[in-house]
């Protein structure tokens, strides 16, 4: 399963992608996360069905720190080659 999620709320400068990140190694998902200028975190979460549901449950939450009001899931189409969880710097 290929999900591109974009998360709105409270969400940068909390942690939010550091945090995203170990929960993505935990469940063997592959991917990346980054932050966009708008003040928001997307990611792109590539693995098996049930870990990804429960890993954006978990977005609906977030680290403690931060408030999310909001998540967008989208199926992804392009391939995605890559067999890790990388945080993006940029947005690009």
């Amino acid at each position: 399963m290929k999900k591109h999620i974009v998360i709105t709320g409270k969400v940068q400068g909390v942690g939010f992608r550091y945090w995203l990140y170990q929960a993505a190694k935990q469940r063997n998902i592959n991917g990346w996360v980054r932050n966009k200028i708008s003040g928001e975190v997307e990611a792109l979460l590539i693995g098996d069905d049930v870990e990804i549901d429960n890993l954006i449950r978990l977005c609906e939450k977030g680290p403690p720190s931060s408030k999310v009001t909001k998540i967008k899931v989208q199926n992804y189409q392009k391939a995605f080659l890559k067999k890790s969880f990388d945080i993006i710097n940029n947005d690009s």
